[in-house]
């Protein structure tokens, strides 16, 4: 209960106007804080107003600090990490290894930093991380899509690694198990927000048919990673680990939206569907946060809680 507290209050937080920080990202991490929660409370509304700053590669020296901050990631040992991938195949290595050359397979960015060895690496470690924690989880296609911000963003696999593995534990742990429980939830979700905040564009697409399950699964499943630009993809996860990874259904949502007139006006919009326009980070962030005020709170409250 405490923890869902937490995530809504980090999540309403956004639409706080009160003492807004006078200062800057870089100048508020390079200092211990007086007050921790009063200090994230700030990083998280710079994130929303200023952004972290990165290059048109999306590289930023910040960043991966920052999303260590907001996860309350300590640096891992990296004895810890050879330990897990020392142990060899895991019992998801071969699904692991059908889907991982696939993982960003066109974004050049990606592919010149990242290796595919690092990816196996990764999943298969986690997946040794969680046996020996007993949690139900296993890998499911996807993960490797989540996991590509963090191997882009981080300064080494180890890096990577920590924060995917805290990411996952505690973000969407439903998104993982092997019902994939919290993504379905999530598929209704997504849904259910737009019915009540765009009734017009809801009742179009059903009359096609069409339902968040046939449209939007990746999006839901990969927190949005899977549609380009990387470097809009990392804007967006600044936002959603700032304020909780559930507002990428609100985001889904408003990827909809920002559609809107060509899906009304399309006789067939699901070929529009099949592949989402180009990430813009700013505008779909923008119409998220209108969206926290639009919907019910018991339907904010689902949203907050189905990826658990």
């Amino acid at each position: 209960m405490q923890q869902r507290h937490a995530r809504k209050a980090a999540s309403t937080a956004i639409l706080s106007s009160n003492n807004h920080p006078a200062t800057t990202i870089e100048s508020l991490i390079s200092k211990p804080p007086a007050s921790l929660t009063e200090a994230l409370q700030d990083l998280r509304y710079l994130i929303l107003d200023q952004g972290v700053a990165a290059d048109a590669d999306g590289n930023s020296a910040l960043r991966i600090y920052i999303w260590s901050i907001l996860l309350g990631v300590r640096p891992m040992r990296s004895d810890d990490y050879i330990e897990l991938v020392r142990r060899g195949a895991s019992s998801s290595y071969s699904k692991i290894r059908n889907d991982t050359f696939r993982t960003l397979a066109t974004d050049p960015l990606f592919r010149r930093r990242v290796s595919e060895s690092s990816i196996i690496r990764l999943l298969n470690a986690f997946q040794w991380k969680m046996k020996d924690s007993g949690e139900d989880a296993q890998y499911v296609q996807g993960m490797n899509v989540i996991a590509a911000p963090f191997l882009y963003a981080a300064r080494s696999e180890v890096e990577a690694f920590s924060l995917f593995a805290v990411f996952i534990q505690r973000e969407c742990p439903g998104y993982v198990r092997p019902t994939m429980e919290g993504v379905h939830c999530g598929l209704k979700l997504v849904d259910q927000v737009l019915q009540n905040v765009d009734h017009k564009l809801y009742s179009h697409l059903k009359a096609k048919l069409l339902t968040a399950e046939l449209y939007a699964f990746p999006s839901v499943l990969t927190l949005s990673a899977c549609t380009p630009p990387l470097p809009e993809v990392l804007k967006l996860w600044d936002f959603l680990l700032a304020y909780g990874a559930h507002l990428n259904i609100l985001c889904v949502v408003a990827q909809l939206l920002l559609m809107r007139d060509e899906l009304l006006a399309a006789a067939q919009p699901m070929k529009l569907l099949r592949q989402f326009p180009p990430l813009n980070a700013s505008m779909i962030i923008k119409y998220a946060v209108n969206l926290v005020t639009q919907i019910p709170p018991d339907l904010f409250d689902q949203v907050v809680e189905h990826a658990r």
